[in-house]
């Protein structure tokens, strides 16, 4: 799914929110020591309200999962975040392609 600005979205660990701005095709290390990554998202996103700021980065738009983050704390297993889209609460201004 593509994302847009002013979709309502939530993680599998926190929100609701609000995108504010999108930043695609970034190939950014995960740390700085780190390889290069393959193509992925950042989002700036705030509360529905639009209040806070707020940042979820190095997910992929097609599948809506986090980068491995299998790192954290030397996980075993393989771990992912995911981002939810939530319904539209009014008008969302889309794209046509």
């Amino acid at each position: 799914m593509k994302l847009e600005v002013g979709m309502l979205i939530k993680t599998n660990y926190s929100g609701p929110y609000r995108i504010k701005h999108i930043i695609r095709g970034c190939t950014c290390p995960l740390y700085m020591e780190s390889a290069p990554q393959p193509a992925h998202i950042h989002l700036t996103v705030s509360r529905p309200d639009g209040s806070g700021k707020f940042y979820l980065s190095h997910f992929f738009e097609d599948t809506l999962c986090s980068l491995d983050k299998t790192y954290c704390g030397f996980k075993t297993k393989l771990d992912f975040d995911r981002i939810i889209v939530l319904p539209p609460d009014g008008e969302i201004q889309t794209t046509l392609f």
